[in-house]
């Protein structure tokens, strides 16, 4: 394994660059990743909203509740 006090590998008398992240990689995670998940997150949050205030008949919701 290549770690951060490691000697570099070297193949054929050249050297393999380490693993780094780019730019690249961080838009795909916020993409594919933390996109879908705060999707995900504001539909369940819709669905409590909605369940609360229009099946048990609530006046607020959530920190709405603290300014009322």
């Amino acid at each position: 394994m290549v770690g951060i006090k490691n000697k570099p590998v070297t193949v054929l008398g050249h050297e393999v660059q380490r693993r780094h992240y780019t730019w690249w990689a961080i838009i795909y995670v916020l993409i594919f990743v933390g996109l879908p998940v705060t999707l995900l997150m504001a539909l369940l949050d819709l669905a409590a909203w909605a369940l609360t205030v229009h099946v048990f008949g609530a006046e607020c919701y959530g920190i709405a509740c603290l300014f009322k």
